[in-house]
């Protein structure tokens, strides 16, 4: 069930939405590839408050399913982009950390996604992907929704948005939204 989130532990020079609802992949269906549309169904409550909330994430993964080699490999920036249309909004792109601050300093969630390690194999990690959105920022971490406990130091932050696995869906360094 989506809960809503805020900027636990934050310092006093937070800058962004005080909260919102967030979606993760236990809240729908297809749990261990459906972190894009649980990014898309945190923007579309946030952008829409009157939607309804148990229909949004089965919605997404019925008409919107991830499609990355035939959704083994997770939700394309495409399906994601798609997806906020279908509900009527026209998604831009940003690139760059000082874009991202720029935008949740308007607090505008910004969709993302980010390089993690899904383990190690003969001592290297394993690339995986993950959406989420981000939706504030203070000088140590940006808060983000589907993430452990909804904030990642900068740095760590800063290197999987900028890895390989995000450049294999045109989103490495970028970030998506939908501006009001």
């Amino acid at each position: 069930m989506p809960s809503y989130v805020t900027p636990v532990g934050c310092l006093h020079d937070y800058q962004g939405i005080p909260g919102l609802v967030e979606y993760t992949n236990g809240d729908g269906a297809i749990r261990d590839m459906n972190c894009g549309q649980a990014a898309v169904a945190t923007v579309l409550l946030y952008l829409d408050g009157t939607l309804p909330q148990p229909k949004l994430m089965p919605w997404l993964e019925r008409d919107h399913p991830p499609d990355n080699l035939g959704g083994w490999f997770g939700t394309s920036r495409r399906r994601v982009e798609r997806g906020l249309r279908a509900q009527g909004h026209r998604p831009k792109v940003i690139h760059g950390e000082a874009a991202l601050r720029a935008t949740l300093t308007r607090q505008i969630p910004v969709i993302f996604t980010s390089q993690l390690s899904d383990g190690k194999f003969w001592g290297f990690d394993i690339p995986n992907g993950h959406w989420m959105v981000a939706f504030g920022f203070d000088r140590d971490h940006i808060y983000l929704t589907n993430w452990w406990d909804n904030r990642m130091p900068w740095p760590e932050f800063l290197k999987g948005w900028f890895g390989w696995v995000p450049a294999l869906t045109c989103m490495r360094g970028t970030g998506i939204v939908v501006p009001s």
